[in-house]
């Protein structure tokens, strides 16, 4: 037994790591060599940073209300302006990147718990249980996900956390389809079968040479994912059925203000502008990653 042990650490090593160096250690390298996806990094990590000192950094509280500067225009004291209620818009903005980042990140982390085993055991086992839980996943993947979330959103009731579930809900078939297609193709590599050959348990065969193989595709989708989450988010939010009053949420700031929008367009553009900075930093990010965890790139 001790034997068989050795021989498949051996070729656990092989298949993840090249000579002298990870896998992970050469992405990183080639990432750093990339500045839009380093400057997308910089403006995620600035992101969480303010949703974690919102309350440090925020000059007034994102509920608090200076009637008498109601609708005033980008000045010192604020600097981004202030809504109809007379609310900094500087504050919400800064506040409603945390609804963002706890919707990006809860919904992926929902969807990978639950797709990535579904995904694993349908391409490991195949047969009539790869059939059974790929045809759930059609049924889910055969609505627009959008709609799909608008749905699940009415059947609960308009929530931040609902969103989560609903999102992450809409996303399973997604991270078991990419799973499922990487297990099919890692398990019929020489190390897999040579680690059957040796009477090696399945769920470690699963976790240390199936599942590590696969992550690179995971990461990047992952990455991409969030952007996609947050946009989501505020759409419902604008539609009302995502984060509702008083807590501050980019989509929401823009439907309650877009009727002043020819009166005062501040109130609007700099939700939108968050929206968009925040999106494009995921999406270059997510870019960079994939390029950097493409093995067919040469070092």
């Amino acid at each position: 037994m001790s034997e068989a042990i050795a021989v498949e650490r051996s070729l656990g090593v092989a298949s993840e790591t090249a000579p002298g160096q990870s896998l992970y250690a050469i992405a990183w390298r080639r990432l750093l060599r990339k500045r839009t996806a380093l400057v997308g990094l910089a403006v995620i990590v600035l992101l969480v940073l303010a949703a974690v000192l919102a309350d440090v950094i925020a000059p007034y509280g994102p509920t608090a209300i200076f009637s008498q500067d109601a609708m005033s225009p980008p000045s010192w004291t604020h600097p981004m302006g202030t809504d109809l209620l007379g609310r900094d818009v500087l504050s919400r903005v800064i506040h409603g990147s945390r609804v963002s980042i706890y919707v990006g990140i809860f919904s992926l982390v929902l969807a990978i718990f639950l797709g990535i085993p579904l995904g694993v055991i349908a391409g490991f086992y195949g047969g009539a249980l790869d059939n059974f839980i790929m045809r759930i996943m059609d049924i889910i993947l055969a609505f627009p996900i959008f709609l799909l979330a608008i749905v699940i959103m009415v059947i609960l009731e308009p929530s931040t956390t609902n969103v989560v579930i609903a999102l992450g809900i809409v996303r399973i078939p997604i991270y078991a389809r990419i799973v499922r297609g990487s297990v099919l193709t890692v398990k019929e590599l020489e190390y897999v079968e040579a680690a059957r050959s040796l009477a090696v348990p399945d769920p470690r065969i699963l976790l240390r040479h199936i599942l590590p193989n696969c992550m690179a595709p995971i990461i990047v989708t992952s990455t991409l994912s969030v952007g996609t989450s947050i946009i989501v988010e505020a759409s419902l939010s604008f539609l009302g059925l995502g984060t509702q009053p008083p807590t501050p949420s980019w989509g929401w700031d823009l439907k309650a203000n877009l009727m002043l929008l020819e009166i005062n367009p501040w109130i609007t553009i700099f939700p939108g502008l968050a929206i968009f900075f925040t999106v494009l930093a995921f999406n270059l990010f997510g870019d960079g990653l994939r390029d950097a965890l493409d093995p067919r790139l040469k070092e």
